[in-house]
């Protein structure tokens, strides 16, 4: 013990009357100065000390210097959640020649006939209302190859590599259950695929979400729930992926979902509206009807998709008949999902898609003729590894058919049939 310390626990003694001290009050009244300087010191030195433990724990632990303070969120950002993933995947086309020359025909995330394609990075913000605070917001920023695809017209150049993919406000209005409402820009209802590709079976989208569906709208939504049954949503949006609107009429979204039992989930969904531009008269309207069900067999789950659309005042027909009649398009997709293991899942897909007037995918045919009606198959096979927590691995087989030769084939010419094969890394948080 040093003198300094023995010094202390001496006068400290002689305070407390743990023993006489023979001096007089001059001496006396200079070590009690002396304690009080001393007790000071020392409380300042203990409480630094204490608030740099935690630090210095955290820091012995990583082997770091003890980090700073971090900034603390303001108070309308509380309960702010972040997500998001990157896509990178290398595609090749059976039928393309060497060198590549074209995308793989009918095809829109996927198109990539030869060579790797960054297809996303997503950012995802989102704020859910609150009992203290019943507004929230979401913004979906997107970068990659994908942000082309979906982009919304009236939001900066179409071939820009970034895209405002979804941007709302939301409102938890305290009437019966609660009303969720949204307000902005989001995506569609429609479809049993979604823009995101972690959250699909397989890595390519199917030929119904990319010619029979839209992406986005722009517009306002209100969802009530049913009790314990599902929910209904209905709002009025200004079209298909469209941000301004191009016409003086508004369009319809709405949904039914029901879960009559727990392993079964029955969706219905419609958009209607008028969706040319200058034209507030002649309507397209799709219906989607997607069902889930989650098999007794562990792992196991199956899924269906149909899909009807129909258009007024289209142009159909040869030059010498051509009309104004209504066009229409169909599709029906079945899926299936078996998790073999905690890792490794497989996903099949098998796709019927009827283009019946060539409205939506506007294929053509040797001599670059448009047929009037076209009817595809497709058959998928992804297999998917969870190498990580966050790390997931695809790797796909897809075979399409057509009963007119409208692929692009190496011989410079056109095929009824395209095989691709494609492996797929993504990350996702």
């Amino acid at each position: 013990m040093t003198a300094r310390w023995a010094g202390v626990v001496v006068a400290a003694m002689v305070l407390s009357g743990a023993a006489p001290l023979r001096a007089d009050e001059a001496d006396t009244a200079a070590l009690k100065a002396e304690i009080e300087l001393l007790k000071n010191r020392l409380a300042q030195l203990e409480g630094r000390v204490a608030a740099q433990q935690p630090l210095a724990a955290v820091a012995s632990k990583f082997g770091e210097k003890p980090a700073l303070p971090t900034l603390e969120l303001p108070s309308g950002l509380a309960g702010l959640q972040m997500s998001g993933y990157a896509d990178i995947a290398y595609g090749y086309n059976f039928n393309e020649a060497d060198p590549p020359t074209t995308a793989n025909s009918g095809r829109a995330f996927d198109n990539e006939s030869h060579g790797f394609t960054p297809h996303a990075f997503e950012l995802v913000l989102e704020k859910p209302p609150s009992d203290e605070l019943p507004f929230g917001f979401r913004t979906d920023l997107f970068f990659g190859d994908d942000a082309e695809v979906f982009h919304s017209t009236g939001l900066g150049a179409s071939t820009d590599n970034f895209d405002l993919q979804q941007a709302y406000i939301t409102y938890l209005a305290p009437v019966g259950d609660g009303i969720d409402l949204k307000v902005g820009k989001f995506v569609t209802l429609l479809g049993a695929e979604v823009i995101e590709s972690p959250a699909n079976w397989n890595y390519s989208r199917s030929l119904m979400f990319m010619n029979s569906i839209p992406f986005t709208h722009t517009g306002a939504l209100a969802s009530y729930p049913i009790g314990e049954w599902g929910s209904v949503t209905g709002g009025v949006v200004n079209g298909w992926d469209i941000v301004d609107d191009n016409n003086k009429a508004k369009s319809f979204l709405g949904n039914l979902t029901l879960t009559p039992i727990e392993s079964l989930t029955l969706s219905s969904n419609v958009v209607s509206g008028p969706e040319r531009a200058r034209d507030s008269r002649n309507k397209r309207t799709v219906i989607s009807n997607i069902v889930t069900w989650t098999t007794p067999l562990e792992g196991l789950t199956l899924m269906a998709n149909y899909d009807y659309g129909r258009e007024s005042g289209l142009a159909q027909g040869t030059a010498a008949t051509k009309g104004f009649e209504p066009a229409s398009w169909q599709g029906l997709a079945l899926y299936g999902k078996y998790d073999v293991t905690d890792i490794w899942s497989l996903a099949g897909r098998w796709e019927w898609f009827d283009d019946r007037d060539n409205v939506r995918t506007r294929l053509t045919t040797l001599g670059s003729s448009t047929p009037p009606d076209l009817d595809f198959y497709e058959y998928t096979l992804t297999s998917q590894w969870k190498l990580r927590e966050h790390v997931l691995a695809r790797l796909e087989y897809r075979h399409d058919k057509a009963d007119e030769r409208v692929f692009t084939h190496d011989d410079g010419g056109l095929s009824t049939v395209m095989d691709t094969v494609a492996a797929e890394l993504i990350y996702h948080f």
